[in-house]
């Protein structure tokens, strides 16, 4: 009988090479290789099955209802993939090319309508169908462990609760995707190497090239396609290149037409400390610690997931310096373990490829080469968390000295009590923090807790509860979300005063309770974080011309038209208020600049029969009447 050290070896030393496997004790037409993953899928549909009849939450409705070409269902398809990822939201051409999820849903309001039930189905569907593949992928990995050992890991990893956001919030289709499209990629691309049949090249080619329309995350593919072929197959670097050179091929063609359909392929406008914290950061000293203490709260997310969040905006994670207790630590953490990644490397350890895929998975959202539109997300961990579960089933082997091998379902040991225990508690975490998803005043209630320091959780909270405020008929039930959204917004700005969404949000709340000077002082701050705010002009000059100071409103109007020069509507109002303040001249100008935009407009025409009739000047009175009559025709 070996000693426990000889057999920990063993299993460290075998656990993922390629060829020299042993065949598995189970062939591959066994009942356990149908049964097991069945029960993944229909596992992943009940774990998440109470998010079926689910809202919208957070930005599910950029991605759907709010965007007008998925909303066109069939019909929008087309202008899917000829523009940007959000041009059919806010007519921006620019930072994301991804129109492989967007035309799942367009599919699904095609045959089902806009409904945000068939949106989170397919969500979790798609999800299902991941984790399902994911077997079939271990089970090629670990011919030499039973199926159960498969089927452990990937229970971990469909139960793992920090993959909540991106399952249960639909908006994060694009991660479940690109998660589909790996472990796809991966299977196709065994078969190849199993049986040169170059069909199953195309396949992988295709799945790749899916995968960068569904994400650009996934051009780290690139990376974890020679890693994963030299971790467990015994091909030579030279046939690895070989096979990796298609795939390289295939980025460059994406990258063309990403480049011909973006006006900027990279973020149209700067990246705010709202939006990502690491903004704030005076230094690239302090900008790199602060990067590693959030790698470092990734990490902390995986092995413990509590208590999660959907926002770690500023200053949830307060700017750090190198000299911060928990970024040493941070650093020294990820050099031994990058250490001990390339120690092991030519060993081909299961945990020297676990810490190399989580790195490769990372390195686009890291925020360590550049900027994303996030601070942290755990959406961002689906892919990142594969190399997690795999290392966590395989210390835990090695911790209670099993031998994987010999690992069975009848047989209850530590190993599996231990995993056993973990799984349930994810299941539970999962199962509960699904139901923070049920809606925005659900989400941002029970995340308010969790990121209370965060400027625009507390902004959030506070809007939606301004939107309570006018739905409420009860008018005790109106002041209570008045004072809610009052507090919420109060806080938001006490943490960033330069929260141009609070300010302006607060300010709407300020004019529906008619305090109209709080409101013009909070909308003026506002207006001189950010003069060009459509939003914020439009409101300052309404109140100016409720205050009936048109010096002011004509100031702000005159920006909106700068903004706005063909809106005939928006010229019309400024010649009404030239014409309030005594400016005869420039009220007639801006009503002929308003016909000349919109020549049957019936209230333009009006208007200037208006300045006109006051002027006494009877005969152009006369002849815009006629004008008018014309074109009512």
């Amino acid at each position: 009988m070996e000693k426990p050290v000889k057999r920990l070896n063993r299993i460290r030393n075998t656990s993922v090479k390629g060829s020299k496997h042993r065949e598995s004790p189970r062939t591959p037409g066994s009942l356990e290789n149908f049964l097991y993953p069945l029960s993944v899928f229909v596992f992943a549909l009940i774990l998440y099955g109470n998010t079926f009849s689910h809202s919208y939450a957070l930005d599910d409705d950029i991605v759907s209802r709010k965007n007008v070409f998925v909303s066109q269902g069939f019909k929008g398809i087309p202008m899917l993939f000829a523009k940007g990822f959000l041009y059919g939201f806010n007519q921006h051409n620019d930072q994301s090319y991804r129109p492989v999820s967007l035309f799942t849903m367009a599919v699904e309001v095609g045959i089902w309508g806009e409904n945000p039930k068939t949106h989170h189905f397919f969500n979790v569907f798609f999800y299902a169908l991941a984790c399902m593949l994911f077997f079939f992928l271990l089970r090629r990995l670990f011919q030499q462990y039973p199926a159960i050992i498969s089927l452990i890991i990937v229970l971990l990893f469909t139960a793992h609760p920090v993959h909540t956001e991106a399952v249960a919030n639909f908006k994060s289709r694009d991660e479940v995707l690109n998660l589909l499209f790996l472990m796809g990629l991966m299977l196709v691309l065994f078969r190849f190497t199993d049986t040169r049949k170059k069909r199953y090249l195309a396949a992988g080619l295709a799945c790749f090239f899916l995968a960068l329309l569904t994400k650009e995350q996934a051009i780290t593919f690139l990376l974890l396609i020679p890693l994963v072929m030299w971790f467990f197959t015994d091909t030579g670097w030279k046939r690895i290149l070989a096979i990796t050179i298609p795939f390289v091929c295939v980025a460059a063609i994406y990258a063309l037409i990403r480049w011909s359909v973006l006006d900027v392929v990279t973020f149209g406008e700067k990246i705010t400390v709202v939006n990502n914290a690491l903004a704030a950061a005076t230094s690239s000293a302090d900008r790199f610690a602060t990067v590693m203490l959030i790698m470092g709260r990734y990490v902390l997310l995986l092995v413990f997931p509590h208590p999660l969040s959907y926002d770690y905006s500023f200053n949830q994670i307060p700017i750090a310096s190198l000299a911060n207790g928990w970024v040493i630590l941070t650093i020294l953490a990820f050099a031994a373990g990058g250490i001990y990644a390339v120690g092991r490397f030519r060993a081909k350890d299961i945990h020297s490829f676990g810490i190399i895929f989580f790195i490769i998975t990372m390195l686009v959202v890291s925020n360590l080469f550049i900027l994303i539109g996030s601070t942290l997300g755990e959406r961002f961990l689906l892919i990142p968390s594969v190399a997690f579960c795999l290392s966590l089933v395989f210390l835990a082997a090695r911790i209670t000295r099993t031998d994987l091998h010999t690992v069975t379902l009848q047989k209850l040991t530590l190993f599996t009590g231990i995993l056993g225990m973990i799984l349930l508690l994810y299941t539970v975490k999962t199962i509960t923090r699904n139901g923070d998803w049920k809606d925005n005043l659900t989400l941002f209630e029970a995340d308010i807790t969790s990121a209370p320091n965060s400027t625009r959780a507390q902004a959030s909270l506070g809007y939606t509860y301004l939107t309570l405020s006018q739905a409420a008929e009860d008018n005790a039930a109106k002041q209570s979300f008045y004072d809610k959204s009052k507090a919420c917004f109060e806080k938001s700005l006490k943490i960033y005063p330069e929260n141009t969404y609070a300010l302006k949000n607060y300010g709407y709340l300020e004019i529906r309770s008619g305090k109209i000077p709080e409101a013009n002082d909070l909308y003026l701050k506002a207006f001189r974080l950010d003069p060009l705010d459509q939003e914020v002009l439009n409101n300052l000059s309404a109140i100016a011309i409720q205050r009936e100071q048109y010096d002011s409103a004509i100031i702000f109007m005159t920006k909106l038209t700068t903004i706005n020069p063909g809106n005939a509507s928006l010229l019309s109002d400024l010649g009404v208020v030239f014409q309030r303040n005594g400016m005869n001249d420039k009220a007639i100008e801006y009503q002929k600049k308003s016909l000349s935009v919109d020549p049957s407009r019936m209230a333009t025409y009006d208007n200037l029969i208006g300045v006109y009739t006051n002027l006494g000047d009877t005969a152009d009175a006369r002849y815009y009447q006629e004008q008018k009559v014309q074109n009512a025709r």
